[in-house]
């Protein structure tokens, strides 16, 4: 009969697929926050344009007011 040894070394297989699934758990979650920030940094963008082109209508009217004022 054969002895079976105790310090065998290495991974069993449920010990690499348990692994494998956390890591793509993992994966998973830091994606979908990475597409939420993604999401929330073109809208603070947009947020951005359009202060922007407020800023600019307002110093394009204040100046068409001065040009009229004679200044």
């Amino acid at each position: 009969m054969h002895r079976i040894s105790k310090n065998k070394k290495g991974f069993t297989l449920l010990e690499m697929v348990l692994v494998v699934a956390i890591i793509i758990m993992l994966a998973a979650v830091v994606t979908f926050n990475a597409v939420a920030i993604y999401r929330s940094s073109k809208a603070g963008e947009d947020e951005i344009n359009e202060s922007q082109n407020s800023m600019t209508q307002g110093i394009q009217a204040s100046e068409a007011m001065l040009a009229n004022h004679n200044f």
